[in-house]
Order: structure tokens, then sequence, then C-alpha cells
């Protein structure tokens, strides 16, 4: 019985977390279905699938050609657009951030469902579904460069406008004091109410990658005057991940092993 009152109460505060942070601990995505001479395709059904997790979001274009999924695990992703008429179309090796919106569109062209195109390659880098200054520090950057105590957040000053003064734990972002910048990992704030520090900081090794926004954020991310950290940790793959720390001291060994289930 506890046990299923705990589950319900996590439940609970995981769906409250999601509402009200929107994009925090995710990412989204959104464009616009339409044929070789550039006319909307209504109606077209589009597939997202997670390349490390397997796990697929279908959603249909609007009568406009847009289509959009939220909420979505931030990893790499396979797009499949269909349309009756048109030859299938595979989008492969789609990039999203954590705390991002981005938008790839999808040209189709006229032919038999049962042929396909498909087309690799990433999102453009230019950002032009949100007005925020972001800077993504991806998983890779933050296991192999040097972080004085494996404290994360040294390399927010990675991001243009963060400074960490020398002596200090938590950055000022474009001038601003460091109490006013807002922490969200996987999309719950890390912040205790007074005097505005951080509850705590994952390890390292867990984390996925990290997004600094320093400018003109979004209204979901609210109840502050500074930057936003927006942190998404590790969620695991089809495969067993392992991480060995060795400390010499104690000749001990610390093996992280996490995997999800489909």
């Amino acid at each position: 019985m506890l046990v299923r009152k705990v589950l319900f109460l996590a439940l609970l505060f995981s769906l409250a977390a999601n509402h009200a942070f929107g994009q925090a601990g995710s990412a989204e995505l959104t464009g616009v279905v339409s044929d070789a001479a550039g006319a909307v395709l209504a109606g077209a059904k589009v597939t997202a699938t997670d390349t490390q997790t397997g796990l697929a979001r279908e959603t249909t274009a609007s009568d406009s050609g847009v289509y959009v999924f939220t909420s979505l695990r931030p990893s790499v992703y396979t797009l499949a657009a269909e349309a009756v008429g048109f030859q299938k179309l595979v989008r492969t090796g789609v990039t999203l951030p954590t705390g991002e919106r981005t938008r790839v569109d999808l040209s189709m062209v006229v032919g038999s469902v049962q042929e396909s195109v498909t087309v690799a390659g990433d999102a453009s880098l230019l950002q032009t579904e949100s007005g925020s200054i972001t800077q993504s520090i991806d998983h890779e950057k933050i296991v192999e460069l040097p972080l004085n105590g494996r404290t994360f957040i040294q390399l927010a000053t990675l991001s243009p406008g963060v400074a960490l003064p020398p002596g200090t734990l938590l950055p000022r972002i474009n001038g601003g004091r460091p109490r006013t910048n807002e922490y969200l990992f996987d999309g719950i704030s890390a912040l205790q109410p007074e005097p505005g520090q951080v509850v705590f900081f994952p390890i390292v090794d867990s984390i996925q990658e990290f997004n600094i926004q320093t400018n003109a954020v979004a209204a979901e991310f609210g109840r502050f005057n500074g930057g936003v950290v927006n942190l998404s940790t590790r969620s695991g793959s089809n495969q067993f991940h392992t991480t060995a720390c060795v400390n010499p001291a104690r000749v001990s060994v610390i093996v992280w092993i996490k995997m999800s289930l489909r």
C-alpha cells in the first residue's frame, strides 16, 4: 500500500512539473510538410523515432501543413513523413537539444507510397523558433573537459555572457546576481527558497547535457529575473552503459549502470 502511494505521488509530481515548465528537461520539434512546389500537405502523418531507445511518436500535419511534437526526450531522432500519392520521406540524424524548439521542414516527392526517399542531415543551426539566446553543453564536453571538484556548473562559462568569479560556486549571467538564476534538473526546480542556492548538483556521469538561456527567456520559465540553467540527466538506451571510477586512496570501484526499458 505504501509503495502504491509513493508511486502515485511521484506520478502526480511528474505531471505537475511537466505542465508547469513546458520545455524544461525536454525538447520540441516542429516544421512544415510540403510538396516539391512548396504547397502544404495537410493530414500528412509524421513519425519521430528516438534512435537510442526505438520509441516512436506520431502526429498529423494541420491544415496549414504544420506538425508539432512536444515533451520529447533530448536525443537523436529519425523523422518519417507519409502522405497519399507521395513517396515516403525519411530524415535521419536530427538532434534535439535540451530546452530548445527545433524546426525541420519536410519536402515530399510525388510517387508511390511503397517508394521512399532518405535524407541524412541534422537540423539547421539557425534558431528560428525562439528569440531566446541559448547555448547547449553536450555530454562529451561535460565528461571530457577538466573540472575542479567535478561540478558541471563550471562549464556554464562556455556560454557568452556567463562568468564564474574566483571563489564563487554559482555563475553570473549577463552581470546579474547569482541568486536571480533558475536551475531546472529534468524539469524540476533545484533552488532553495532562501538564500537562492542550488540544493544539489548531479554527478557528472549522470548528465546528458545542459542548456544555458541568457536572454529573452520564454514566459514558461517564469518566477525569476536572471538566466536559466536547464539540465537533463541520462535516461539510458536499449543497451547497458557503464562508468567506472577508481579511487586509489580507498581502492574502491564505483560502477554506474542505467538502462531504459521499452
